[in-house]
């Protein structure tokens, strides 16, 4: 992972070790959107709009990235990030950190495990 991914990655990392849950649910709800796009999902419709959460979640299923026992997972990023992102309701350390969790997980699936097997080869 580098770029984009790698400092908003690190920005949510800030984000939790000076106490902004919200921020960084925010941030991680973000990057699961790019994510999505990263793989393939158009960045704009016809209309010249964005893909949104639901539409990101779909493709991101559709293409593999998330499996059917991570769905929960997803679920709890858009029902955390719904409320950080549509109300004044602080986001708790607790579910910032599960937020954040499963986005490192995501990141990890989506970029870094590919790369991971290519320089390790078939087993010898």
């Amino acid at each position: 992972m580098t770029g984009a991914e790698l400092d908003t990655w690190k920005e949510v990392r800030e984000c939790l070790g000076v106490g902004a849950h919200s921020a960084a649910v925010m941030l991680c709800r973000k990057l699961l959107m790019h994510v999505a796009v990263s793989h393939g999902l158009p960045e704009k419709d016809a209309k010249d709009r964005a893909p949104n959460f639901a539409q990101c979640v779909d493709h991101l299923i559709a293409e593999g990235i998330v499996t059917k026992r991570m769905e929960p997972w997803i679920d709890r990023i858009r029902e955390v990030g719904n409320e950080a992102n549509h109300e004044l309701v602080p986001v708790g350390k607790d579910s910032a950190l599960d937020v954040a969790m499963f986005t490192q997980k995501l990141l990890e699936l989506a970029y870094e495990m590919d790369d991971t097997m290519a320089k390790v080869g078939p087993p010898q």
